[in-house]
């Protein structure tokens, strides 16, 4: 009898635990973080990003997900010790419930979000040859988040939804370093970032806000702890130009939950540009 009732049980837990698509509030951007050491260093960067994103079937006809975009990066060195910096954030996003595996929350998510951000930060060498480079920048961002939501409701009946709001971002960004001789540069990034969701707007009923988590968003910020690692190499005949690339977090640390994209990569070329112009007047004399 235990054991039929232990069976009941998962059965019931799996059925619940199917039928939930997540509606995803929150998806991180590429940490912005210039490696200066003097007055006058500058960055301009153009990554391509995406987080994981895993396909499904709706109907018996397979939607690919996806969640990608793109991240346009500025700074600039004001002083030997001060910077600023900017940043816009772009992302187009789809996930879908699977309805041919049993499930009942059959639908597919299309999402787009726009955020911009400004920020100023102290850097400083931690020895002669500026080889480790520590680095805080804090900053605040603004944007929109939203999302439509198509599929068919408990009674196979098609149905439409949508959900919008603003975003407000403060964040807090420590990094740490490292140079190598040869255009290599290595950084741990630890980014905190605050978000508030504002102005939403939803066609959503009171159930169905509930059981997708969306009801309590405007209640309190939400706190994700963003660690990233970046990689950045250099190229000795193209002086000013870099590759970079980058693999990142984004864990919840509020105790009210919302379900955020976990994972973010990117990649893309940076570029100094007072070195890359100095560099071209040069190769234009000889």
């Amino acid at each position: 009898m235990k054991t039929a009732q232990a069976l009941l049980l998962m059965f019931f837990c799996m059925s619940v635990f199917s039928c939930y698509t997540p509606r995803y509030v929150y998806s991180p951007s590429a940490h912005n973080v210039p490696v200066f050491t003097k007055k006058g260093d500058s960055k301009l960067a153009l990554d391509y990003s995406f987080n994981l994103a895993d396909n499904a079937v709706k109907d018996s006809v397979p939607v690919k997900a996806k969640a990608r975009g793109y991240d346009l990066q500025a700074a600039y060195a004001v002083t030997n010790h001060w910077a600023i910096q900017a940043s816009y954030f772009h992302r187009t996003e789809r996930n879908a419930g699977d309805f041919d595996a049993g499930t009942r929350d059959s639908v597919v998510i299309n999402y787009k979000r726009n955020l911009a951000e400004i920020g100023a930060g102290y850097f400083y060498a931690l020895n002669a040859n500026n080889q480790a480079v520590v680095q805080v920048f804090a900053g605040i961002g603004f944007g929109k988040s939203s999302f439509t939501d198509k599929g068919r409701d408990f009674n196979r009946g098609y149905r439409s939804r949508y959900h919008s709001m603003n975003i407000t971002k403060i964040f807090i960004q420590p990094a740490f370093s490292v140079r190598g001789k040869k255009n290599f540069t290595a950084t741990l990034s630890s980014r905190y970032s605050i978000i508030y969701f504002k102005n939403i707007s939803s066609d959503y009923n009171a159930t169905e806000l509930d059981n997708y988590k969306l009801d309590s968003l405007g209640y309190s910020p939400r706190v994700f702890w963003e660690p990233a690692i970046i990689n950045s190499f250099g190229f000795k005949k193209l002086p000013g130009v870099q590759f970079e690339c980058q693999a990142g977090l984004a864990l919840l640390m509020s105790r009210r939950f919302a379900d955020a994209r976990s994972f973010s990569f990117s990649g893309g070329l940076l570029f100094d540009l007072p070195k890359l112009f100095a560099a071209s007047r040069h190769s234009s004399k000889n």
